[in-house]
């Protein structure tokens, strides 16, 4: 008798609860559903709760709003009756009491039309959830509760909305001519968090450790003299430790997520059916398999980066560029960085030598028949009658202008098959910087000069370090070298390479010359200019050494 009769006042005290939970029911209008989702990008929205959810009416305008979205939307309810609707129209309830509900899940949105008694509460709750993680909230409160804060809770609740800069509309009789009418005015709110910075506790660690190391002057390493070199390389040794790290620690939690509870004893199956899979690409992750894809990212880093290439013609980048993905065999270090320099510096005088008669072909290969007198000189040359140099103004077909509105843009061409107008100046530049052996200084860098000049609307005179260019429609380039001691050496070089200068160029003074050797000479530069030329011979007349020292300065 007595354990019937504590049933029977359980379960009069859980009905009485349920008809209190529904006295606290207002069903939300549908234009009031519509108000409170107004403004509310449903397309950044894949997950939403309604922690009071009555008989799904907002849930439904959810649907209504998002009609080609699949959106994961949980109900939470408190009443009875009201959770059974829920279910009997198809959505899913995870709860029946938002103030108790406990969940690791994310959601994007909470949408909510809480108790008026207790609003504060719930409002507070869905704030504190979306405050953590990241997400936006859509309430529904007494007006008084955001007007009145009168108790500790609702001035936390003020506050919270305050500091997420949300928006707070008090709007009157909305529920006057509803499903279950009320006068009560009320808050309509509307807070957005943005998601947090998410700190690595690994990179924490290893930043903490790295800081310990270098308090002791003892253990600190003497990387490199060179600043960029050592920083991408300890930016790098920072990256390798914490993936190797986060690999171990995804190992070491593998018991613990397995997809199934037969595999407990099967430590050989731990790598392979898991909950949660740890890839790198479509591989399994392995600390060797990151190493490569961070030693492989890390080269390719390096010769795309100014620092390293900035000075190398396209062709020798070209070169280098296509060995990266042998490089992920080899480990990212200051030794191997210089190694790699070095192999540089004793491969790139022949590349720098066909870039540079590449250029000299360029401006000598007859592609316009008209004005080439500006562009080239004819001389005889030792043996042949063939030989040419360029002269202070010369012509090249480099096209400054777009193929479609013919606007003048000489950028947009580095992105053709050829590499385009940007390119080939850029070569140009290189090409007279290994020639000049740093006596001129860099400036503020073509593409910068290039750039002012579009937007300045510049076609003509545009002043770059070696040169002068102007453009023209019609696919052609002006240019007008800056230096004559530095574009006869050119001159030189490329003659040389050619084989058109005497073998004793620059060897014998004029008057020891044969008079063949001599008829060169006065053709080419004149007796004055050649006396000159073999004074300062060693800056005109270049040899393999010299690109070495200009490509240990390039890198």
């Amino acid at each position: 008798m007595g354990a019937s009769f504590i049933i029977h006042r359980k379960w009069k005290e859980r009905e009485e609860k349920d008809m209190n939970d529904y006295k606290e029911f207002y069903p939300t209008p549908e234009e009031l559903v519509n108000k409170m989702l107004d403004g509310v990008n449903l397309n950044y929205v894949k997950t939403v709760l309604e922690p009071s959810a009555g008989k799904g009416d907002i849930v439904q305008g959810l649907k209504s709003h998002a009609k080609y979205q699949n959106l994961d939307i949980d109900c939470v309810e408190i009443n009875k009756d009201l959770r059974n609707c829920l279910k009997g129209a198809g959505y899913r309830v995870v709860g029946d009491d938002f103030l108790t509900y406990t969940t690791m899940k994310q959601y994007d949105l909470i949408v909510m039309n809480p108790p008026f008694s207790n609003g504060d509460a719930h409002l507070l709750k869905a704030l504190k959830m979306q405050q953590r993680y990241g997400g936006a909230v859509v309430a529904l409160v007494n007006a008084e509760t955001i007007r009145n804060p009168y108790t500790n809770l609702r001035k936390e609740l003020v506050q919270l909305i305050e500091n997420a800069n949300g928006t707070v509309e008090y709007i009157e009789h909305a529920f006057s001519d509803a499903e279950r009418q009320t006068d009560v005015e009320i808050a309509l709110v509307k807070v957005k968090f943005q998601e947090p910075e998410h700190i690595s506790s690994i990179m924490d660690k290893l930043q903490k450790e790295k800081a310990v190391e270098e308090s002791d002057p003892e253990e600190r390493q003497h990387l490199a003299d060179n600043d960029f070199i050592k920083a991408i390389v300890e930016q790098y040794q920072m990256e390798i430790k914490a993936g190797c790290r986060l690999i171990e620690e995804y190992k070491a939690m593998q018991p613990y997520i397995l997809s199934s509870f037969s595999q407990k004893n099967e430590k050989s199956m731990y790598d392979y059916n898991c909950i949660l899979n740890l890839k790198i690409g479509d591989q399994k992750a392995s600390v060797n398999g990151f190493i490569k894809e961070v030693r492989e990212k890390y080269w390719s880093t390096l010769f795309t980066n100014p620092k390293f290439t900035g000075k190398l013609t396209s062709n020798v980048l070209d070169e280098y560029q296509s060995k990266i993905h042998e490089l992920r065999d080899v480990e990212f270090s200051v030794f191997n960085i210089l190694e790699v320099k070095w192999d540089m510096m004793q491969n790139v005088a022949k590349g720098i030598e066909q870039s540079i008669i590449d250029m000299f072909d360029l401006f000598c290969s007859g592609w316009f028949s008209e004005d080439m007198g500006t562009t080239i000189h004819y001389y005889n040359g030792w043996k042949t009658n063939s030989a040419y140099k360029v002269n202070k103004k010369a012509i090249a077909r480099f096209d400054a202008f777009s193929n479609y509105g013919k606007e003048f843009d000489p950028i947009w061409s580095s992105y053709s098959y050829d590499g385009g107008c940007m390119k080939r100046l850029n070569d140009m530049e290189k090409c007279f910087n290994y020639l000049d052996n740093g006596r001129t200084s860099d400036g503020i860098g073509m593409e910068k000069i290039l750039r002012a000049a579009v937007q300045n609307g510049q076609t003509r005179n545009i002043e770059l370090k070696y040169f002068t260019v102007t453009f023209y429609k019609k696919g052609t380039c002006h240019i007008v070298f800056k230096d004559e001691e530095l574009l006869k050496k050119f001159n030189l070089y490329g003659a040389q390479k050619k084989g058109w200068p005497p073998p004793s160029y620059g060897k014998k003074t004029y008057e020891e010359m044969e008079p063949e050797e001599k008829a060169v000479v006065e053709e080419f530069e004149g007796k004055e200019e050649y006396e000159k030329t073999l004074h300062n011979k060693d800056f005109y007349l270049v040899n393999e050494n010299a690109f070495l020292i200009g490509m240990d300065k390039a890198v």
